[in-house]
């Protein structure tokens, strides 16, 4: 019988006490939502979208597809970059903005949260 613990998980839930969340959690949980997405899609024309509603953009231009971190809405200063319009190109990056994610605390994004204040 699994545990409560093992069955969160498996589901990608991350239990909280308190619903708000620093923005280093709030980056971390779209980029997981990112690559969750992506990883559903079998072409990179699936990346192909009416709006920009991922961090990867809705078109390619000349080859390479904008990728943006975003959250609250609201693109990351400085965390904006092109990558190949490929599937494994767009992943390894999704995967190098978590990484980035990962290494940091909220104080890392305290302009990031200035930013959305005003």
């Amino acid at each position: 019988m699994p545990t409560l613990e093992e069955l969160l998980k498996k589901h990608g839930v991350t239990p909280m006490d308190n619903p708000s969340s620093g923005p280093r959690a709030k980056l971390l949980s779209q980029a997981d939502r990112m690559i969750k997405e992506i990883g559903n899609y079998e072409h990179a024309g699936d990346m192909n979208a009416e709006n920009a509603k991922f961090w990867w953009a809705p078109q390619a231009v000349n080859g390479k597809r904008k990728l943006t971190a975003k959250y609250g809405g609201r693109a990351v200063d400085g965390m904006s970059t092109y990558v190949d319009d490929s599937l494994d190109a767009v992943k390894a990056m999704l995967n190098s903005y978590k990484a980035i994610i990962e290494d940091s605390d909220d104080a890392t994004w305290a302009a990031e949260e200035d930013k959305r204040k005003s």
